[in-house]
């Protein structure tokens, strides 16, 4: 399948986009807010890079963003619930733009503890974070807060083998981490306003690069992973690469199912986001 080619239109919206930014945050569910911010990728569109901030008794934070972006990102975050009221912070998994701003949150988040699994833990030791105040969760396991659980699963497909979602049981919404993300042409506020041919273009564009064994793998084993993710009916699919999407399960699901029939070509390096990243990160610390 070729891959979306950008507009004129879409290049003149991309082109303004020369770093990444941060959004205004948004409510998308009852006491659910997302702080979205957007990557532009040279060429290919641009990619969303999203935390949550779960309100209720004990608040969570769902990843912490990119270091690129820590001023805004911190501002924005500020501007929902004061860090210092924070009693938890979900890590999905330890790639740079779901761990950047976790050291300094720590700082002034002295309540908070990190939720993650063992493998989880582990990477963060070797990036020199600190674990005192982790907390272990497993597959199937429960986080009881006092007036939801988080239940931890592993989303459909995922790019780090440590990664953790985890089902809202309050909300009943999903959040998935890397599943469901989507190169997109620009910038949206929400995934209801992408026509489905681009959200399809996206889906495959996006697991193609952060997860190419899709490629390879059994059409039936992966069919069932994604049947089992539509049987929990989540309310909404909040992922760390797609703007809040409610009640398109069915279409998101479906359009996965054939991430592994057809890998599109046209996809940048997963070096070039590494680069990219690491060269804003070098940027944005520069005296």
């Amino acid at each position: 399948m070729p891959g979306h080619r950008l507009t004129s239109r879409d290049r003149r919206r991309t082109q303004t986009m020369e770093s990444p930014r941060t959004e205004q945050p948004r409510q998308v569910l009852p006491g659910v807010w997302e702080l979205g911010a957007w990557l532009p990728v040279p060429g290919h569109g641009v990619l969303a890079v999203n935390s949550f901030v779960i309100q209720g008794p004990e608040p969570v934070l769902v990843e912490t963003g990119l270091a690129a972006l820590r001023t805004d990102w911190l501002q924005r975050l500020a501007g929902v619930i004061d860090p210092a009221d924070l009693r938890w912070i979900w890590i999905s998994h330890t790639d740079p733009d779901h761990l950047g701003n976790l050291a300094a949150l720590l700082d002034i988040a002295p309540r908070a503890e990190v939720v993650t699994g063992f493998l989880g833990m582990g990477k963060m030791t070797l990036q020199g974070l600190p674990v005192d105040r982790v907390r272990l969760v497993a597959p199937g396991e429960r986080l009881q807060l006092p007036d939801r659980e988080l239940v931890a699963l592993r989303p459909p497909y995922f790019d780090a083998p440590e990664t953790l979602g985890f089902l809202d049981t309050r909300t009943r919404a999903l959040f998935a981490a890397d599943a469901f993300g989507a190169l997109l042409p620009a910038p949206v506020e929400e995934a209801q306003a992408i026509p489905r041919a681009t959200l399809r273009d996206g889906l495959l564009r996006w697991s193609a690069l952060d997860a190419p064994w899709l490629g390879e793998m059994d059409a039936h084993a992966f069919g069932r992973k994604l049947r089992a993710l539509e049987a929990l009916a989540p309310s909404a699919i909040l992922g760390g690469h797609l703007p809040a999407a409610s009640d398109r399960t069915a279409e998101l699901t479906g359009i996965l199912a054939e991430a592994v029939h057809t890998q599109p070509t046209d996809v940048p390096a997963h070096e070039l986001l590494e680069r990219l990243a690491a060269a804003h990160s070098s940027a944005a610390q520069a005296p």
